[in-house]
């Protein structure tokens, strides 16, 4: 009996099922990179009907696994984008979609590095946006919902990345570990709100729409996740930026070294900008008292809209030193 005779992909991928369909073509299950399938059935059904999917979207899913959400994606979105990082997995996803033509599936790590998505799958997306045919879209209509199960372990720099990406993304549904969307709803003032808190909330509206227990998923997690949906906004706080690469430094800087009060940590950014003149730890005094900011303070208290502040008293700072030297 052949093996497409005992296990049909095109049925639900439920636990029994998966284990006999990796058993077979002798596949070990790679914790590193957050391997735990969703195989509670009606959980998928509620992911595809929170995104809210018509034929007028595109959809990034990461982390497709063996095709069980991909296929639901593909029967109501004009085109889904699949990223798959595992060969043997990506076999078994294109078996599973074999049927249906609007589907790209990428076998590709979706990060190139921390701060960047690769950007073939960047530019496939893109040259398939400028091409199809959008002409029916009203106003308000997506181009683009990220709809994941996303594996746990890149999921910080990956939303942070596609957050500040080129492409038009409007919304993104996310199975995440409930540590990250702790992280992601922290507000300042807590152990908690770090980079994470701060860039979602200058780019999004985040809420938090189910928290899922681990025995939905295969194998077991040691954690408990949660469905969050994020409304991008790109525009919500970032034209007031005046420098977005200066306020990804002034936040890094201050966010890496959370022990350490705001002006000592500052004092370490203008350094790493070649600033260390005797009169610097005065001058950035003078810059917190200017924004109302207390020297003695830690960046984990502070506002976006301080941030923001900040971010462009310490840009224009850097930018009158340079000129100066």
């Amino acid at each position: 009996m052949l093996f497409e005779d005992i296990i049909s992909l095109n049925g639900p991928h439920t636990k029994s099922m998966l284990k006999v369909l990796f058993e077979e073509r002798g596949i070990r299950i790679k914790k590193q990179w957050g391997q735990n399938f969703l195989i509670d059935q009606n959980l998928l059904q509620f992911i595809v009907k929170t995104a809210d999917l018509s034929r007028n979207d595109v959809v990034l899913e990461i982390g497709a696994g063996t095709g069980s959400l991909t296929r639901l994606l593909a029967q109501k979105a004009g085109h889904v984008f699949a990223v798959e990082v595992d060969r043997k997995l990506f076999e078994i996803l294109e078996e599973t979609l074999k049927d249906f033509n609007n589907v790209t599936l990428i076998n590709r790590d979706i990060l190139k590095s921390k701060h960047h998505i690769q950007p073939e799958i960047v530019e496939a997306m893109s040259d398939h946006i400028s091409t199809a045919d959008f002409h029916s879209l009203s106003a308000g209509d997506s181009c683009i919902k990220v709809v994941s199960n996303l594996p746990y372990y890149i999921s910080t720099p990956v939303i942070i990345d596609l957050l500040q990406e080129v492409l038009p993304i409007k919304t993104m549904i996310l199975m995440l570990q409930r540590d990250t969307t702790d992280r992601i709803m922290a507000r300042p003032g807590t152990k908690r709100y770090g980079v994470l808190s701060v860039m979602t909330r200058l780019f999004a509206e985040v809420k938090v729409l189910k928290k899922l227990p681990p025995q939905v998923f295969w194998p077991v997690p040691l954690v408990e996740s949660a469905i969050v949906k994020m409304t991008v906004n790109r525009h919500r706080y970032a034209d007031r930026i005046r420098d977005y690469r200066d306020f990804q430094d002034v936040v890094r800087t201050i966010y890496d070294s959370r022990r350490k009060t705001l002006s000592n940590s500052l004092l370490s950014l203008c350094a790493s900008h070649g600033i260390k003149k005797s009169e610097t730890r005065q001058d950035l005094m003078t810059i917190l008292a200017r924004v109302g900011i207390m020297p003695e303070s830690r960046g984990e208290e502070l506002e976006t809209e301080k941030l923001i502040e900040l971010s462009n008293e310490i840009s224009d700072y850097i930018i009158l030193q340079r000129k100066s030297v």
